[in-house]
């Protein structure tokens, strides 16, 4: 299924030739009717002599209605430009010709009308008129037929024309199926007894009945309960098609004209597009960096700041890379086209492609930048997969690392390409095959960025650990943000970095004085957070720390259970030390200022656990006395193995908690093969 876009200047006769053609009048508002002028869109359909279907949309001429003009013309395959003979090529027919040549419409045919009005001499006239004119445009092949919707002369020469220009347009390029159905609202509804109906093109796939999908920018979700093509109810719709779709959870108010309707999680709406923009020859004034301009995609408008990549402004018949920053979001994909207007006097300027639609801020005159917007542009699709997986910075370059590394499933990568998805998996597939993409979990990594960041997290983690000799590791968090690893590929990352043995994740939190020192799993649920270090990491202690650390640890084991502060402790060794023999188990934290000798900790929770054996609670003074310490450090004591649920409070006493058996059990464990040593 294809369709035909009409367009021309106001009083042309776009309309009546469409009912002549067809049989139905496009002109569907009472406004309409009564001024006999069209001010909104107007549709239709025929069958063309070979048998095929055609839609065809009908756009207002007036130049005060231009907007809804876009709205419709940028589904079309075809375009019928309709200039009356008795008039010739007239403001609104350069204007809505240069929107033709802007979009890409390849294929057209000119309809000549009113040519009864006219004599012989003067039809040849206006005929070299409008063959000059679109010379320099994408239409220069285009067909001119003489017709009139009167007398019906040159219709059925105007058809066959049609025909055969559809026919060529299917020929090069055809509407594809590249799983991610999306069609641009062009027109709202409600139907008594149905609910809400919207209307257009649809493109790069097919909608069933069913279907649940979204809607964007919103994001609300519905459900198809009814489709129509040409106001046969069908099971399915197909790429190139008119579709109205009737939506079940969702009313027309909340819909608007250029709202896109999608499948859920297929495609999002952005608020900053790369694009390579083009100036009309004819513009009035040069297009200046940072200018607001009104961008036309798909049915959707919105105003723009123009940021110019590579000129401070882009002169009458130039072109350049640009990044539309958009005041409200659009909805759009790679390679669609667009439309730029000033808004005041409000004229078409140009227009162009985009490539890149999740566009970040970029500094302007960029080598490296304008090189992936080259590249993008070029479309080799093993080129554009690669950037799509390289990240580009946040702001300007200069402010830090990429947020990301670029990792893409397969669903991003659709969304960003556009390429049909047998396609990219077979060009992902000899990406990896070739070493120039690498797999982890379900992202995809150019290469060259995956080796980026091993060399830079070697380098990264050895460096603070020369700094920090005495630390465990690296905290995740700092590692994370450093390398510039996005928070969604942490996880993968970090799991493939540790399968190839180049580092270590493990839990902050101090160990566990029962169990083996330090605390090598992958949790993130310890109280100190997660770390990171490389995997020939150790603490190492100098001579001087040794001496230092077995001095501290001899006040400690003279007084294992009222040792000194954690105050005392770091004005003798310093933070780092002093964090070292906490990390490493030596030393058991009980609180932010009581610590405890490892070996003092497991005696004192023994004693704790005999008294508990032979009667059903223990008080704080009891504790105290049964340990020779103070209120301070017994306290500090049973909040820990509360804690741990090796003791539990009753009112002011403790009672044996749920784990108490199996810690008494492991102590029994650590005696006996204490023994053995």
């Amino acid at each position: 299924m294809s369709c035909i876009g009409t367009a021309g200047h106001i009083d042309h006769g776009k309309s009546t030739l469409v009912t002549a053609l067809t049989g139905i009048d496009p002109d569907r508002l009472t406004e309409e009717k009564a001024r006999g002028m069209t001010i909104d869109l107007g549709f239709a359909w025929l069958a063309l002599p070979s048998g095929r279907m055609a839609s065809i949309v009908d756009v207002p001429g007036h130049e005060g209605f231009i907007k809804n003009m876009l709205a419709g013309v940028g589904g079309i395959d075809v375009a019928l430009l309709v200039v009356a003979a008795d008039e010739g090529v007239m403001p609104q027919t350069s204007e809505h010709l240069a929107i033709l040549d802007l979009l890409r419409v390849k294929t057209g045919v000119v309809a000549l009308t009113k040519s009864d009005l006219v004599d012989d001499e003067w039809l040849a006239l206006v005929q070299e008129e409008v063959a000059e004119r679109l010379k320099p445009t994408t239409l220069a092949d285009a067909p001119i037929i003489p017709c009139s919707a009167l007398t019906r002369k040159g219709l059925p020469e105007l058809l066959a024309a049609l025909d055969d220009a559809l026919a060529a347009s299917e020929a090069a390029s055809g509407r594809r199926d590249i799983g991610r159905p999306r069609l641009p609202v062009d027109r709202v509804f409600t139907m008594t007894g149905f609910g809400a109906v919207v209307t257009g093109a649809l493109q790069d796939g097919t909608f069933a009945l069913g279907q649940e999908v979204e809607l964007l920018p919103s994001g609300k979700r519905a459900r198809i309960r009814g489709l129509q093509t040409h106001k046969q109810k069908v099971e399915r719709g197909q790429p190139g098609s008119r579709l109205a779709i009737n939506l079940a959870g969702v009313s027309a108010q909340e819909i608007r004209r250029g709202d896109v309707v999608t499948l859920p999680g297929l495609l999002s709406a952005s608020s900053a597009l790369d694009v390579r923009l083009e100036i009309v020859a004819d513009a009035a004034r040069p297009v200046k960096h940072n200018a607001l301009l009104d961008v036309y995609i798909g049915a959707a408008e919105a105003q723009a700041h123009v940021a110019l990549l590579d000129a401070d402004e882009l002169r009458p018949g130039e072109s350049g890379w640009a990044q539309l920053r958009l005041g409200a979001p659009v909805v759009a994909a790679r390679g669609d086209r667009f439309i730029v207007r000033v808004p005041s006097p409000s004229q078409t300027v140009g227009g162009g492609v985009i490539v890149e639609t999740q566009a970040r801020r970029h500094k302007r005159r960029d080598p490296a930048t304008l090189n992936r917007l080259e590249t993008l542009a070029r479309g080799d699709p093993a080129e554009v997969i690669l950037s799509a997986l390289t990240p580009t910075l946040p702001g300007k370059p200069s402010t830090g690392r990429p947020v990301g590394l670029g990792g893409r499933d397969t669903q991003e990568l659709a969304q960003i390409t556009g390429l049909p998805a047998g396609e990219m998996s077979s060009v992902i597939d000899e990406l990896l095959a070739s070493g120039q993409a690498v797999q982890v979990g379900s992202l995809f990594y150019a290469a060259s960025e995956w080796g980026r960041l091993r060399v830079e997290s070697a380098a990264l983690l050895a460096e603070y650990h020369m700094r920090y000799p005495l630390r465990m590791g690296m905290p995740r968090e700092e590692w994370r943000a450093r390398l510039g690893v996005a928070s969604r590929e942490l996880v993968g990352v970090i799991a493939a970095l540790g399968a190839a043995g180049e580092l270590v994740e493990f839990a902050g939190a101090p160990p566990d004085p029962f169990s083996d020192r330090e605390n090598t799993s992958a949790s993130t649920t310890g109280r100190g957070g997660a770390f990171v270090r490389a995997a020939s990491h150790s603490p190492q202690m100098t001579a001087t720390h040794a001496a230092e650390a077995e001095a501290m640890l001899a006040r400690f084991r003279a007084a294992p259970f009222t040792p000194p502060t954690r105050d005392e402790v770091e004005a003798a060794l310093g933070g780092e030390l002093t964090a070292a023999l906490i990390a490493s188990g030596v030393l058991v934290k009980l609180s932010d200022d009581v610590l405890l000798e490892h070996t003092a900790y497991l005696e004192a929770t023994r004693r704790i656990l005999a008294h508990l054996a032979v009667n059903e609670r223990i008080t704080v003074a009891q504790a105290r006395d049964l340990l020779g310490a103070t209120r301070k450090y017994t306290l500090a004591l049973f909040e820990s193995l509360d804690e741990r649920h090796i003791t539990h409070r009753q009112g002011d006493d403790r009672i044996a908690g749920y784990a108490a058996q199996a810690y008494a059990e492991r102590l029994r464990e650590l005696d006996e093969t204490s023994k053995k040593h």
